[in-house]
């Protein structure tokens, strides 16, 4: 097998970004969409000239289709991907995994159980400005801080204001900000640095019990690592990792156009001094953002592995292991935002 063909479950924004990678992906063919609601799912399909599949055991049963992208809300994740893997299909599954560290714990057995491939779609592992960020670690010498931010004003917050309440607000399918955003500052996290030590988790919840923002802090061996994400704010500052004598810096937690080091002569001029140079370290992005993830997906298939050395399955269950917590301590501890 060269090819491998894939159906999508969901018609979103999520299925319009699979798609737009596929058609960059020779080793990919599209088979078809489905989705709960049938008149999206036909709109897609008319779109893209694909076929609109009338039910998910239509997926199940067609054997030439090797596997799945799931691109439906958080909390559809589960149930989806155990049904897909039941009928021996491998499934690609937008983050996060799944809502719970129990149900990943799950799937990620029942994966190795089917012998099919379970992958998290988590494409910042696979962005090329990630990997020069991952190496350039190793210049800092220790690590000793690291701030991670991931926020964005959310376009349906002010649909959330005017009482209509999207998957992205909504706690009972898995929306707010911790599962939707607060997920790319912790899993960056994990890529870099492996499994924290403690989590330490407050935030702002909406009078409906989802979470506006918040900041994570995990605790590592010398260093800590806050990571801070919101959907109803915008800050238009950069993420950074800090050495004792060099920084990190870059523009985004999930797709990079740039990685500096910013390198000093003494510790003291990185204090209240620019740094004496600043190397750019990485290239602007170009491209369709999933083409990264897809390629590594559609080549594990076909090379008969299991799993991803670069995105394991560990690290996708130690990162719903601390959403769970942080969830936990937001629910003992949250500050409740006003709505205007």
């Amino acid at each position: 097998m060269d090819r491998i063909r894939i159906a999508m479950v969901g018609a979103g924004l999520a299925a319009r970004l699979f798609s737009a990678a596929a058609e960059e992906v020779d080793e990919v063919e599209v088979a078809g969409i489905f989705s709960a609601n049938p008149e999206h799912a036909a709109a897609f399909a008319a779109e893209h000239r694909l076929e609109a599949f009338a039910s998910l055991e239509a997926i199940a049963a067609d054997p030439t289709i090797q596997a799945v992208y799931v691109g439906t809300p958080n909390s559809t994740h589960y149930e989806l991907a155990l049904a897909m893997m039941a009928a021996g299909k491998h499934v690609l599954i937008e983050k996060p995994l799944a809502t719970s560290a129990a149900e990943a714990r799950e799937l990620v057995q029942v994966a190795t159980s089917r012998k099919v491939l379970l992958m998290e779609a988590y494409r910042a592992a696979f962005e090329p400005n990630i990997a020069v960020l991952r190496r350039a670690c190793a210049q800092l010498g220790p690590v000793r801080r690291a701030v991670l931010i991931m926020d964005q004003y959310s376009s349906r917050f002010d649909a959330y204001k005017a009482g209509q309440v999207h998957a992205a607000f909504d706690p009972g399918r898995g929306g707010g900000s911790t599962m939707d955003l607060g997920f790319y500052p912790v899993s960056l996290a994990v890529h870099l640095f492996g499994e924290s030590r403690t989590v330490t988790a407050t935030g702002v919840l909406l009078p409906n019990g989802a979470d506006a923002q918040g900041t994570i802090l995990l605790g590592y061996d010398g260093f800590e690592v806050a990571c801070l994400h919101s959907k109803v704010a915008t800050m238009g500052i950069e993420s950074q990792i800090a050495g004792e004598r060099s920084v990190l810096t870059f523009d985004d937690c999930a797709s990079p156009d740039s990685v500096r080091l910013h390198t000093a002569g003494s510790a003291s001029s990185l204090s209240g001094r620019p740094p004496r140079e600043i190397v750019e370290l990485g290239r602007p992005r170009s491209g369709p953002l999933l083409v990264g993830e897809l390629r590594e997906f559609s080549r594990l298939v076909i090379a008969g592995e299991l799993q991803s050395a670069v995105h394991p399955l560990a690290n996708s269950v130690a990162v719903a292991v601390i959403l769970d917590e942080a969830r936990r301590q937001l629910a003992a501890n949250s500050i409740p935002i006003r709505i205007r």
